[in-house]
């Protein structure tokens, strides 16, 4: 019972936050305002995700109000650090809702809008797997620049991320599964 009425009390707050008066839409927000809406949103997610035995499901309308929030920032804000986070965000958001066309469309636009993102390295690599798993047709001309790039930025990277990488690389006539599975044929005759 108490869980059904935090999931009312969420939703019930996102419903009145939509539909605010047109005053508050034409005056741009602080920084300080749009950090605080998207915190408030993220730890609304947590607690439904730590109640997610009992509510069973998050409503999509929660996630999608926080990438709303990710995006206003980036949008009021594009200039400063945090817009690159909110963007990281809203992709890894759009992907963990298999919405995977949006999730390459801002992962582009963060490494285009943000060369020198802290992590750039694990965008490129969810870049290239979100094309060499979930994005169909494959286009593996996508998958061999987000994977090079990866390289060519990581000249330090861990010797048997490299290696798997150049590996994948070597094998992109096979779709993932493919792969996969002649890797798993490979270390069975061994």
């Amino acid at each position: 019972m108490h869980i059904k009425k935090v999931f009312i009390a969420v939703t019930l707050f996102i419903g009145i936050y939509s539909c605010g008066n047109s005053e508050n839409k034409t005056d741009k927000s602080t920084k300080e305002e749009l950090v605080s809406k998207i915190k408030v949103m993220e730890d609304s997610l947590r607690g439904l995700q730590a109640n997610l035995n009992t509510i069973k499901q998050i409503p999509n309308l929660t996630h999608f109000e926080l990438i709303n929030r990710l995006l206003d920032y980036y949008h009021s804000y594009p200039k400063d650090g945090y817009a690159a986070e909110c963007l990281d965000k809203v992709h890894m958001k759009y992907s963990g809702l298999g919405i995977h066309e949006k999730a390459v469309q801002f992962a582009d636009t963060l490494l285009n809008n943000y060369p020198n993102y802290i992590n750039r390295a694990m965008v490129l690599e969810s870049q290239g797997s979100t094309y060499d798993i979930f994005i169909q047709p494959r286009d593996t001309q996508k998958i061999r620049y987000y994977y090079e790039l990866l390289l060519k930025e990581n000249p330090t990277m861990e010797k048997d991320k490299r290696d798997g990488i150049k590996d994948r690389l070597k094998h992109l006539d096979m779709t993932f599964d493919e792969f996969i599975e002649y890797k798993m044929s490979a270390i069975s005759q061994k």
